[in-house]
C-alpha cells in the first residue's frame, strides 16, 4: 500500500513522508512545507517564533490577569491630580482685581501715551527671550537622556552608561540563548537553527555574544553539510554498485575513481564504518581491472623487446600502441609506457 502523502501549507504540492524524513521537506511550527517553500517558510517566522515552545500558550491567561492586575490600581493616582488645580486658581485670580482697580484712572495715560510702547516693547523682548531659554533648556534636557546609549560603546561617560550597558547584554543573552536553546531541541532542522542565528546577529552585535552566536552558526553550518552529505552517501554508494556491476569491460574505469574518492571522504565525515564497504567495492573493481590487462601486458612486452632487439624501433612502437585504450589507467600500461619512452630514446640515439 502507497505510504500516505501530505499536501503542502503553502502552495498545496503533495510532500512525500520521505521528504520529511531526509529534510528535503520540513514541519514549523505545525506547519508542513514542500522543499519549494522551505526557505521562504523559514525566512518569513521571527526569531520569537522559532524558539517558542509549545507549552507558551497555556501562560497567556496568567499574563492577561497579570495585565489586568495593574489597571485596577490605576485610579488611585488620578485623585491625586485634582487638588492641583484649586492651588493654581488663586493664582489668576489676584492679578484681576489690581487690573480692575487700575481701570479708574484713565487721566493719567494721556501723559504716559508717549512713553508706554517704548517701556512695554522691552518688557515684551525680555519675555520672549524668556520663552525662547526655556524652550531650548527643555529641549536640551529632553535630549540629555539619549546620549547614553552611545557612552556606552564609547565607555567615556560611566555613570550614564549603566543604565543601558545591561538592557543591551540582556537582550543580547536573550537572543542568543533562543538560539541555543533551537540546538538543543530534538527534531529541530539544521536550517532553522541558521535562520534563527541570522535574525539574532544585529542583536548580538558589539556584544560579547555576538562571537558565540558566530560559534555557534558555524557549527550549525558543518552539521547541515554533514547531514546533507550523509543524505547523499547512500545514493552514491548505489551508484557505484550499480556501474561496477554494469561495466564489465571498464569503459567507466576512469569515470568512477573520482566516485569513489568522493564516497570515501563523504564517509568519512558522516559515516566511517560505510569507508570499509566502499574500500571493499573498489579493491575489487581495480583488481578485475588489472586482471583484465595483464595478458595484453605480458604479450605486448616480450614482442616490443625483441623487435627493440632486432633495432626495429618503429616496429616495437606500433607493437606498444596496440594495448587497449580503456585499459590505460592500470598498472600494466604504466609500465609498457616507460618501455615506450626508453626506445624512443633508443631510436633517437
Amino acid at each position: 500500500m502507497a505510504a500516505p502523502i501530505t499536501p503542502c501549507d503553502s502552495c498545496g504540492s503533495p510532500i512525500p513522508d520521505s521528504d520529511l524524513e531526509t529534510g528535503n521537506a520540513i514541519t514549523l511550527l505545525g506547519k508542513r512545507y514542500c522543499p519549494g517553500c522551505k526557505t521562504e517558510a523559514i525566512q518569513s517566522v521571527s526569531l520569537d517564533d522559532l524558539a517558542a515552545r509549545p507549552a507558551p500558550p497555556k501562560a497567556a491567561p496568567a499574563k492577561a490577569a497579570a495585565k489586568a492586575a495593574p489597571r485596577a490600581p490605576s485610579p488611585a493616582p488620578t485623585p491625586a491630580k485634582p487638588p492641583a488645580p484649586p492651588k493654581a486658581a488663586p493664582a489668576p485670580a489676584t492679578p484681576a482685581p489690581a487690573r480692575a482697580e487700575r481701570k479708574p484712572a484713565p487721566p493719567r495715560r494721556p501723559a504716559a501715551a508717549g512713553h508706554a510702547p517704548t517701556s512695554r516693547m522691552p518688557l515684551l523682548i525680555g519675555i520672549a527671550a524668556l520663552v525662547v531659554v526655556a524652550i531650548i533648556v527643555g529641549v536640551v534636557l529632553s535630549r540629555g537622556g539619549s546620549p547614553p546609549p552611545a557612552d556606552p560603546a564609547a565607555g567615556k561617560a560611566p555613570g550614564s552608561a549603566a543604565p543601558k550597558g545591561p538592557d543591551r547584554d540582556a537582550q543580547a543573552r536573550e537572543a542568543y540563548a533562543k538560539v541555543e536553546e533551537l540546538t538543543r531541541r530534538a527534531g529541530t532542522s539544521w536550517d532553522l537553527v541558521l535562520a534563527a542565528a541570522d535574525k539574532a546577529k544585529p542583536a548580538c552585535r558589539g556584544t560579547e555574544w555576538e562571537k558565540r552566536l558566530d560559534d555557534l552558526r558555524s557549527r550549525a553550518a558543518r552539521e547541515k553539510e554533514n547531514e546533507d552529505a550523509a543524505r547523499d552517501l547512500g545514493p552514491l554508494i548505489d551508484e557505484l554498485k550499480g556501474a561496477v556491476a554494469t561495466d564489465p569491460e571498464f569503459k567507466r574505469f576512469a569515470e568512477l575513481q573520482p566516485k569513489f574518492m568522493l564516497a570515501l571522504q563523504t564517509a568519512a565525515k558522516t559515516d566511517p564504518a560505510r569507508m570499509v564497504e566502499i574500500r571493499a567495492l573498489q579493491k575489487d573493481y581495480n583488481g578485475k581491472y588489472e586482471k583484465l590487462a595483464e595478458p595484453y601486458y605480458t604479450e605486448i612486452n616480450e614482442a616490443a623487446l625483441q623487435l627493440a632487439d632486432e633495432k626495429r624501433y618503429d616496429d616495437a612502437l606500433r607493437k606498444i600502441n596496440t594495448f587497449p585504450q580503456p585499459l590505460r589507467h592500470s598498472g600494466a600500461w604504466m609500465s609498457l609506457d616507460k618501455l615506450r619512452q626508453d626506445i624512443e630514446r633508443r631510436k633517437k640515439k
